[in-house]
């Protein structure tokens, strides 16, 4: 009966931590998707232009 009892505890824990897992996947991914699918396909992204430095980086490099 104890058995019986920790394997459905056990197959309860693992199952949510599963389940929790897949939706965090999923919800990374979903968002993600179309560009996912664009870069599969051999469309390259621009080059990503970096933000201008601000005063106080140009002070501190100094």
């Amino acid at each position: 009966m104890l058995h019986d009892v920790l394997t459905g505890l056990a197959l309860t824990v693992f199952g949510g931590a599963g389940a929790t897992a897949i939706g965090v996947m999923r919800a990374s991914l979903a968002p993600q998707w179309s560009r996912i699918c664009r870069l599969a396909l051999g469309n390259v992204e621009p080059a990503f232009k970096p933000l201008p430095a601000t005063p106080f980086a140009k002070a501190a490099r100094s």
